[in-house]
């Protein structure tokens, strides 16, 4: 299957999830990322704002500012599909660009580096349990982690999670993938199949 029948096989997928299944299994990863979190000296998450159907991250960015953590998000630039992350302390800061996507005003936020991003939450619509995804499509995220040294999780609905996923030699795999019911630890296990 080509990453493009298989991306839209389980956008399809997703979007037929009935509003309470979304919201109750988007609130028990939301409880897992942010006790593992918790229990990192982590200050600075980067991570998307979400809209339907991906795993809803307005309320764990809520919990984030609550514990005192900094919240950066992703201003993409479709020209050379690179991108620039930004500070935000309030949901005032976004603004509604092409697509209809919620990014960073950057007039009114503060420009975060690469370095200065302690874990980094990498969207995807399907992923295998080594941590290879299938985005949406753009390459940004391919071509930001080639310069990202910190870790990376990413946050998806049980059935987003397969065996194998088409990747290419220069796909950067996540560290971790955490779902509603298990925490895969995809680094551990690619090196156990080295």
């Amino acid at each position: 299957m080509t990453k493009k029948i298989t991306r839209n096989a389980m956008r399809d997928q997703l979007t037929s999830l009935d509003e309470g299944t979304y919201n109750n299994y988007s609130k028990q990863i939301e409880d897992q990322f942010l006790r593992q979190v918790a229990a990192t000296d982590a200050s600075t998450i980067g991570l998307t704002i979400s809209s339907f159907p991906e795993v809803d991250t307005w309320g764990i960015i809520k919990q984030l500012w609550s514990m005192g953590k900094n919240v950066a998000v992703p201003k993409c630039t479709p020209f050379d599909k690179s991108m620039i992350f930004y500070q935000i302390q309030n949901f005032d800061q976004l603004e509604r660009v092409y697509m209809h996507l919620l990014e960073p005003n950057p007039l009114i936020s503060k420009a975060i580096t690469p370095q200065e991003i302690d874990i980094l939450v990498v969207p995807g619509i399907v992923y295998s349990e080594k941590g290879y995804r299938i985005g949406y499509g753009g390459g940004y995220y391919d071509r930001f982690l080639m310069n990202y040294k910190g870790d990376t999780l990413s946050l998806a609905f049980d059935i987003q999670v397969v065996k194998y996923v088409e990747y290419d030699v220069f796909d950067i795999p996540v560290d971790k993938i955490i779902t509603p019911n298990e925490t895969f630890l995809c680094k551990q296990i690619r090196q156990k199949d080295e």
